[in-house]
Order: C-alpha cells, then sequence, then structure tokens
C-alpha cells in the first residue's frame, strides 16, 4: 500500500502525533506514506471564516519529517508532503514559499471558495446543489492552472462531504463542460488522479465519483494515487482494496507515489 494522502498533529484538526503514524502504518503493511500536512494559506484571505486556525508550522514540519525520514530509512518510505489549499488570493504565497521547500509531494486541493470553506453550512445558504457544485468545480479549475508546481489533484469532489442535499453525487453527465475542463488541463499538466476514501457520509468508498474517474480513463489518464485523508490512526490506509479492485477493473495497472517530485509507479 502506498498511501498519498496522511495528517499528524502538525495539521490544525489532527492530534496524531507522527511516530504512532508511521508505527501503524508499518504494522499495516505500508510500503509508503507521505506526510501532507495542511498547508491553509487560503485561510489568511478573502475575510476567511478560518482566518483564525492554526497555521502549519513549517520549519517544525520539514524538520521533524526529515528526522522520520532518516529515522525509519529502510523500513519504509516516508515523504516530506503538503496540501495546498487553493484560492486566487494564497496562489502567490504557494509560489514563492514552494520553492524553499524540498517538499517530496504537493496536493492540490480546494477547500474554500470565497473565503467559505463547503465543510460549513454557510457556504450552501441561498444556493441550491446545481450553484454549490458549479462553484467549486471552477475553483478547481482555476487551481489546476496555477503556476506553482504541484503532483497530485486531491479530493476532487470535496464539496459533496457535507452538502446538504438528499442527493449528493455528483454525476459526470451533471457537469460534463467544466468537468471535461478539468480533466482536460489535468492530463496536459500530466498530474495524478487521487481516488481519497475520506468519505465518512457519503454511500461510496472514494471521491470522486465513479463516472468522473471513468472519464478521465475515457480521455487517457492512466495516472493515480490512493489518499486516505486520515487524520487518526484507525484509518491508515483505508479502503485501498476497494481502489486496487476498481482501477484494476478498469484496466489501471500501477498506482502513483512521489518522492522528490518524481513520480514512482507501482504494480497494483
Amino acid at each position: 500500500m502506498y498511501d498519498c494522502h496522511m495528517h499528524c498533529e502538525h495539521s490544525h484538526d489532527s492530534r496524531t502525533p507522527v511516530d504512532d503514524v508511521v508505527n501503524i502504518a508499518i504494522k499495516n503493511g505500508l510500503k509508503y506514506i507521505a506526510f501532507t500536512d495542511h498547508f491553509d494559506r487560503d485561510y489568511l484571505y478573502d475575510n476567511s471564516m478560518d482566518a483564525k486556525v492554526r497555521q502549519l508550522d513549517m520549519e517544525n514540519h520539514v524538520n521533524s519529517i526529515l528526522d522520520v525520514k532518516k529515522k525509519y530509512s529502510g523500513i519504509i518510505d516516508i515523504a516530506l508532503g503538503l496540501e495546498c489549499g487553493y484560492s486566487t488570493s494564497s496562489k502567490q504565497d504557494y509560489c514563492e514559499i514552494l520553492q524553499t521547500i524540498p517538499v517530496d509531494i504537493v496536493l492540490n486541493s480546494v477547500h474554500t471558495i470565497g473565503g467559505i470553506d463547503c465543510y460549513y453550512k454557510e457556504y450552501y445558504e441561498g444556493i441550491d446543489k446545481r450553484q454549490a457544485y458549479e462553484k467549486y468545480l471552477k475553483e478547481v479549475l482555476a487551481s489546476v492552472n496555477v503556476d506553482y508546481d504541484y503532483n497530485v489533484i486531491s479530493h476532487l469532489g470535496y464539496v459533496c462531504r457535507r452538502a446538504p442535499f438528499d442527493d449528493k453525487v455528483m454525476s459526470y453527465g451533471d457537469y460534463t463542460d467544466i468537468i471535461d475542463e478539468i480533466l482536460h488541463a489535468m492530463l496536459r499538466r500530466d498530474v495524478s488522479l487521487e481516488l481519497n476514501t475520506h468519505t465518512k457520509g457519503l454511500d461510496v468508498p472514494f471521491l470522486p465519483y465513479t463516472s468522473i474517474i471513468d472519464r478521465y480513463i475515457q480521455l487517457g489518464g492512466e495516472q493515480f494515487t490512493f489518499g486516505s485523508d486520515s487524520h487518526m490512526t484507525n484509518r491508515i490506509g483505508e479502503k485501498y482494496d476497494d481502489v486496487k479492485r476498481y482501477l484494476q477493473s478498469k484496466g489501471i495497472k500501477y498506482i502513483n507515489s512521489y518522492m522528490a517530485k518524481v513520480c514512482r509507479k507501482h504494480l497494483l
């Protein structure tokens, strides 16, 4: 198993010690993990509701993960990663800061639109499902085309997790034009599409929804990563077998991981 999306106590929403993550990952048979803790510069702009959320202590994050990389060398591969929360106002910060860090993998994520994280009910006030999802997808499209370097488009469909609608499904057929723009842009950049298994509250084992994944494959896409998006040790590597079986059923032979920003392919 190769888990490219994990959080520890370095993130504002996790309390899990670094060594606990590593030891459980080893126990569970993982060969590679990436500490992709939240780098939420988007929370600093646009009158964000999360302006007071603890920002990542970058020096501590880098030094801590570099230490465990050495400590567990030869036992498990550990990547120094970041999950960068995109917004138009924050993108220049990422352009400048990412150049100064010896990062192995960068996840490109969208959480906030106009200063509101779509985790919160406030995002959905006064708009219907189509408006909520289209606003989110337009922000994802903008994020795909940013100037800074990244490796993975993460949790495409994040907006669905807390959506207050009876039908939460984001189907390719309902948003064909903008999803095609996103997928074509991803193919041009040759970045990976993450299959994210943090789907509590949804009736699917991973995101994005399979109609979107199928369209990506139809367009020639074959770059995938697995991400448990775990914040606690009980979810490390969760539902990897579901992801593996699905990709194999579609003729996909490899899952990706990244080290020193270089893509590595692993036979499923």
